[in-house]
């Protein structure tokens, strides 16, 4: 939609106005009803849309001020005839945002598709008022030094909050003021702070939980009285009471609390991935004897009558607590759980009983950090960071037929590049960062999206002199000091200062990094230029050649001399480098070396990388650090090993995928998925089946009784046993 109607409003023109909660209304008269009624809709910051009381929509996903996504919505089903009302919650966290969320001022626009709709249009007959009774406030101090920045608490005053407000029925209500008008981006004006373009994703998951959580005793300060089990009726909480609830598994999800008191009775909910010891440390995830609370929190004052409660952002969180100075009945318990719509359609089973919980918890881990955007970690930052993004985005490509997630990471991240040629390392950000080495992964990512997904998914953006400029702008941090490189992040090492290997850009691991994405945009052009199946760095430049020969005697070198500080990073992205060239160089003396020296090792992320460079045969045993977590029942995988910060962390999910693509070995070989290439490689498992969902079908490779059997929609070049057959599509059983 190029040209809009309607009208940005806002609650008023003075900025000062902006934080905080504010409600618009209109009404609605039906004579007939009809199949379809829909509208365009947006806000800044966010919005919840209710017709007639119910929520219908919310949103908006987020973007950019370059790139302010609006969502179309048919409110026709819930219409009904004569009256209706329409009311939009609106509000704004002003400076205590979530650092992804980008603002100009506090906005609101409606336009209905259909011009016969148009009084629906903002402002026509539109209202606005402010929500009196719901404030923000800054209330996780109590996590310590842990960088955290996804929002603030709410704070709820119970007697002050209107009974009726989700369907207009407060008071105060004013013409709202005219903003700006509705633009799309690419249109001439320039009179908007919003470029407004559509949704590129489904609605977010809004689902009640079924399960009940369970209430636990014997934490520090347990001033409850309920016994243990399953919360399955009201709790009458005395004065200086408390209640702990367990749900079991990590949750992203708006918690919903039904809550009686006398009026004044003030209620503080503590959100925490896990309970924590008195020293700080966190260890069996199911255990709370004896331990603390420690998370951000919502806060909750109640009126003369029932309060139910439920934040206007969701949350995440293990673990519950409800306290309260004053006598207070917990009515009821509920969590509508949110998140990216995960199609989960890849399975991996087997008898061996690591198999499952692995695969299983490594999922729950993936669908935990994607929402609007993916995320590193849904507790401390839910910002899309490349790192993470890679791997995550490989790993959607083998679990889902869908693309939209993937797609909006990549053009998303797209448009963080900078003057001087670089990616931000995470985007959707207020603040900008930069992370040199992440712009090298956003490039191995336009590789991964031609072979998994095809040419026609790139961003337009996306050109031979775009990714040169980019590779040419990380040549050139060679030559500048190591003050001057930006933050050349490399892996979290002890001796590394901020993750930064020794020399920066110029260390040998980053030079690794820079050939990897050298050889990947090289072949991704050709590919793109007419090739219809890979032969990895069949254009890489001799130069290159030679500079990578280079680097392994360097390298080499350095597992002679201690001082040269060799480490498994460099090595991990070198061996992932080389087996992307179809010239496997993983060496098992490096390794024990590399014991010898006692040289830092991959952490759960550069892992990732160390797999798929050695293709291990058998993969389950490199998995000693994924198990270790599974037995002190985490339901996610965290960021590092123990004491962590998070406990759910993108980077750390890609056992599943090591699982599909290394046990069973299934990889695409051609652009747009459309030859795959099936080395399995069972370690020590003598049956497993694996199902991934190719665009065209589901691939199916079982191993039993010592044959393999192949199910594949799309021609495969087989290796087993020894020998490497090519298949057409089909099923094929192999002794």
């Amino acid at each position: 939609m190029s040209v809009w109607r309607a009208s940005w409003i806002g609650p008023a023109y003075h900025p000062t106005t902006d934080i905080g909660v504010h409600v618009f209304r209109t009404s609605l008269q039906v004579e007939q009803m009809r199949d379809r009624l829909a509208i365009h809709i947006s806000a800044d910051q966010r919005y919840k849309l209710y017709v007639n009381g119910v929520m219908v929509d919310f949103g908006p996903q987020r973007g950019d001020l370059l790139h302010w996504f609006y969502r179309t919505v048919d409110i026709a089903k819930f219409l009904r005839l004569g009256e209706n009302r329409i009311v939009a919650v609106v509000w704004n966290f002003g400076r205590w945002s979530p650092m992804a969320q980008h603002s100009a001022r506090t906005g609101f626009i409606v336009q209905a598709e259909d011009e016969q709709d148009k009084a629906l249009d903002t402002p026509g007959k539109w209202e606005v008022a402010t929500l009196p009774g719901w404030d923000f406030d800054m209330m996780h101090g109590q996590l310590g030094p842990f960088y955290i920045d996804v929002g603030p608490g709410e704070k709820v005053d119970g007697a002050a909050l209107p009974p009726g407000w989700t369907s207009g029925a407060m008071e105060g209500w004013t013409k709202p003021n005219h903003v700006a008008g509705g633009e799309a981006r690419g249109t001439p004006s320039g009179g908007t702070p919003w470029n407004l373009i559509p949704s590129s994703l489904p609605p977010m998951l809004y689902t009640p939980r079924a399960q009940v959580p369970r209430i636990r005793r014997g934490y520090a300060n347990d001033r409850g009285s309920a016994p243990e089990g399953p919360l399955t009726e009201a709790i009458q909480l005395n004065e200086g009471g408390n209640l702990l609830l367990d749900y079991g598994e990590l949750l992203c999800a708006y918690p919903r609390i039904r809550l009686l008191g006398e009026a004044g009775a003030e209620v503080r909910l503590t959100y925490s991935e896990s309970m924590w010891t008195q020293d700080g440390g966190k260890g069996d995830r199911s255990a709370v004897e004896g331990r603390k609370i420690m998370g951000y929190q919502d806060r909750i004052k109640l009126g003369s009558g029932p309060l139910e409660f439920e934040p206007l952002w969701w949350r995440t969180y293990r673990y519950l607590m409800i306290e309260t100075e004053r006598p207070v009945q917990v009515q009821a318990v509920g969590a509508v759980e949110t998140g990216y719509p995960y199609r989960v359609e890849a399975a991996f089973e087997s008898p061996d009983p690591v198999v499952a919980p692995m695969f299983h918890v490594s999922v729950r881990t993936a669908k935990r950090c994607a929402g609007e955007t993916y995320f590193d970690c849904p507790y401390y930052e839910q910002l899309q960071y490349v790192g993470d993004t890679r791997i995550q985005v490989l790993l959607h490509y083998f679990l889902s037929r869908d693309r939209a997630l993937p797609r909006n990471s990549i053009e998303t991240l797209g448009w963080s590049t900078m003057e001087n040629g670089l990616t931000q390392s995470r985007y959707p950000s207020r603040q900008p960062q930069v992370i040199p080495t992440f712009s090298l992964y956003w490039l191995l990512m336009l590789h991964d999206q031609l072979m998994y997904d095809g040419p026609e998914s790139a961003p337009t953006f996306v050109t031979p002199e775009f990714t040169r400029r980019m590779l040419d702008a990380y040549r050139e941090l060679q030559s500048k000091p190591l003050s001057e490189q930006y933050w050349q992040f490399g892996d979290w090492i002890d001796s590394w200062p901020w993750g930064m290997p020794p020399g920066g850009a110029n260390s040998r691991m980053c030079r690794a990094l820079l050939l990897f994405a050298e050889a990947a945009m090289a072949d991704y052009w050709a590919l793109r230029g007419g090739a219809t199946t890979s032969e990895p760095g069949g254009k890489f430049p001799a130069v290159r050649r030679e500079e990578l020969a280079k680097l392994e005697a360097d390298m080499r070198a350095a597992l002679a001399d201690k001082e040269q500080q060799p480490c498994e990073q460099e090595w991990a992205i070198y061996w992932s480098l080389k087996r992307f060239l179809g010239t496997p160089a993983f060496d098992k003396s490096v390794v024990d070396r590399l014991d010898e020296l006692k040289a830092p090792r991959c952490t759960y992320y550069t892992a990732f990388y160390r797999h798929d460079g050695e293709m291990p045969a058998d993969y389950l045993a490199e998995l000693g650090p994924w198990k270790e977590m599974i037995a002190m029942n985490l339901s996610t995988f965290s960021e590092k090993p123990e004491p962590v910060r998070s406990d759910c962390h993108a980077w750390s999910a890609h056992p599943a995928y090591g699982l599909l693509r290394i046990m069973a070995g299934v990889s695409s070989v051609a652009p747009g998925f459309a030859k795959v290439r099936i080395e399995p490689r069972p370690g020590s498992l003598d049956r497993f089946l694996a199902l991934v969902p190719h665009p065209k079908g589901d691939l199916r490779v079982l191993l039993a009784d010592g044959k393999l059997v192949v199910e594949t929609p799309v021609p495969a070049t087989l290796v087993w046993g020894g020998k490497t057959t090519e298949l057409a599509a089909g099923r094929h059983e192999v002794g």
